[in-house]
């Protein structure tokens, strides 16, 4: 099973600004998502790269039990990871992109999927895109934003907190390119929920593929 390695590497140091609502989403490219859902025989099996690790990228090995309490799930871009059961699936706002919510508490949920990859560089882009998305977020503050390795790639790593109203959000996010594609898994939740979501961003990271 795929683990995240590698110390986040911080690009910029944190900062807040206030100003109006806009998309959670992080995406602004790629065209309409495929069809998604609960992974079933129809779904293709994601590969397993048995070769040298050091040969080039490696997909998770989602052919492993999935977690107690969870069910795997297939998304846009030919996404494999694994959502809580019982989740609400549905279209997210973002192209590649789809959202599973918790039916008890709606605020909380995770986003996952992936779309063809813009031309530019990877962590640029996410610097890019947070410059803008903070001015959008009361109270925004980076936790994290910066590289490390995931399946053998780069990969980058954004975690952040903004206000919602009178409620704190708390957001961990990891994005990452193969073949073109740029894959994501994302989990989020009022900040008070925060500790109790984090082992449901980790099983997000622990079973993707590719």
């Amino acid at each position: 099973m795929s683990a995240v390695v590698g110390a986040v590497l911080l690009v910029a140091p944190k900062q807040s600004a206030p100003s109006t609502a806009a998309p959670l989403t992080t995406y602004v490219f790629a065209p309409p998502p495929p069809a998604f859902g609960p992974a079933d025989s129809a779904t293709p099996a994601p590969r397993i790269d048995t070769a040298d690790p050091d040969a080039g990228p490696q997909p998770s090995k989602v052919a492993l039990p999935v977690p107690e309490g969870f069910q795997r799930v297939a998304g846009p871009g030919g996404l494999v990871t694994t959502v809580p059961k019982g989740w609400k699936i549905t279209r997210s706002s973002g192209p590649g992109s789809v959202q599973a919510t918790d039916p008890a508490d709606p605020a909380r949920h995770v986003r996952y999927g992936g779309a063809p990859a813009p031309a530019t560089d990877l962590l640029q882009s996410h610097v890019d895109y947070e410059a803008v998305f903070a001015k959008s977020k009361p109270g925004f503050q980076r936790l994290s934003l910066g590289t490390t390795q995931y399946h053998g790639v780069l990969a980058v790593d954004w975690e952040f907190e903004h206000d919602s109203g009178d409620v704190r959000k708390h957001v961990h996010s990891m994005y990452w390119r193969v073949d073109g594609i740029e894959y994501f898994v994302y989990a989020a939740a009022d900040a008070d929920r925060w500790a109790e979501t984090v082992p449901i961003y980790h099983a997000l990271v622990d079973n993707s593929s590719p």
